[in-house]
């Protein structure tokens, strides 16, 4: 066929294949409220600056990641929250206690700072110790000459350690220890060798605070809003639903209007193709479809075939020699309307507010995927089927 030759509508097909190759091989992810899990908002003790809640979010994302939670999703809430999804897999608990620290750290004797979380340069996992069940770590140069002079001569004297000023350990100083010498090797011990999963998890707390550094405020949580994995089936179910029938209800609205297959099944076949190059997108790059995404992806497929009949009706209104110039001014109109489209998503997305980026992204590449690779196909399709209409 003449249109299997056309540039255009080969790339369409190519990208087309590419997204169900993606689809079918990378599979497609999903966010909590379609797959399950939770999400725990924190909220500061105080308003913090732009600069403050992307360290927040930061130290917060590396916390996750210390305790093999990479399948996350952390993002702040104007300047006083912040959000985080976790997966159903995790164990709600101990994240509660790794997130809702502040995670200063300082150790004194005789009422005198002998180091700070700043001093430790290298911490290991919990673990057995000759000591009992703790967290190893290491001092740096500085944190380990300061700690010299703080406990010479004071050997019988506690080492008092805390951690958002609560005693979490009151070792005694052992003598050898309090010979003027820097000594950079320090535990923290929280119980014998047979720990409790509390000792456990206040092994990791610790751990994760020393490991990914204090946060500039202290944070509370303010609410936990948990979604059983049937309660999300039953949301990708809903989803699949809506899809369908706002496809139909499309369909129905452009049959009644054009009354013809060889316009109506092109304008449903291109609309159904920018769904799947949206899909193969978000595949390759991992980013998880929640409902306000499919949302997105519903209102791009109105879009779409909004555009394709501006597309189609001026190429029937154009004479067969302005038939060009007609798609042209058609085209005029599609792109004003992609880039005010473009234009209001983009805060959404650059401010990452929340559920709202996913709307954003799904629209932004639905509507760029229309503009330069299904719409360019469309308009050569319909200008050949209906080069005799």
């Amino acid at each position: 066929m003449k249109l299997l030759k056309d540039k255009k509508v080969l790339f369409l097909l190519v990208c087309v294949v590419a997204s169900i190759l993606a689809i079918v091989f990378n599979g497609i992810s999903f966010g909590v409220d379609l797959s399950g899990g939770s999400t725990i908002v924190l909220q500061t003790e105080k308003p913090v600056t732009e600069q403050e809640m992307g360290v927040i979010t930061e130290i917060l994302t590396s916390r996750l990641n210390t305790n093999g939670l990479s399948d996350v999703n952390v993002y702040s809430r104007g300047s006083e929250e912040i959000a985080i999804e976790i997966p159903e897999s995790a164990d709600l608990e101990r994240i509660k206690k790794v997130i809702a620290q502040q995670g200063v750290f300082y150790a004194t004797i005789d009422n005198v700072t002998a180091y700070t979380g700043k001093d430790v340069e290298y911490v290991e996992e919990p673990a057995l110790t000759a000591a009992g069940y703790g967290v190893s770590f290491k001092l740096s140069a500085t944190g380990a000459d300061n700690f010299a002079n703080v406990s010479y001569g004071k050997g019988g004297y506690k080492v008092n350690l805390y951690l958002d000023e609560i005693l979490i350990s009151d070792p005694v100083l052992s003598p050898d220890l309090a010979d003027g010498k820097p000594h950079p090797s320090q535990v923290i011990t929280v119980a014998g060798s047979n720990p409790t999963k509390d000792d456990e998890d206040q092994a990791w707390a610790i751990y994760t605070a020393l490991k990914s550094g204090s946060l500039p405020v202290k944070v509370n949580i303010a609410y936990i809003n948990s979604i059983s994995p049937t309660l999300g089936e039953e949301f990708i179910k809903s989803s699949i639903i809506a899809g369908i029938i706002a496809f139909l209800a499309v369909a129905t609205v452009i049959g009644i209007r054009y009354k013809t297959p060889k316009i109506v099944l092109p304008i449903l076949i291109t609309g159904a193709s920018e769904v799947l190059l949206i899909l193969g997108f978000a595949s390759i790059i991992g980013w998880k479809l929640d409902l306000a995404a499919i949302a997105g992806i519903i209102a791009t497929l109105g879009t779409s075939v909004d555009h394709q009949i501006v597309i189609t009706d001026e190429t029937l209104a154009g004479e067969s020699k302005k038939v060009k110039r007609s798609i042209q001014r058609a085209f005029f109109i599609i792109f004003g309307a992609a880039a005010t489209t473009i234009a209001a998503m983009s805060p959404l997305f650059l401010m990452s507010i929340g559920m709202l980026k996913g709307f954003a992204i799904t629209t932004i590449a639905g509507v760029l995927f229309g503009v330069f690779i299904s719409r360019p196909a469309f308009a050569r399709i319909i200008r050949e089927l209906l080069r005799k209409y």
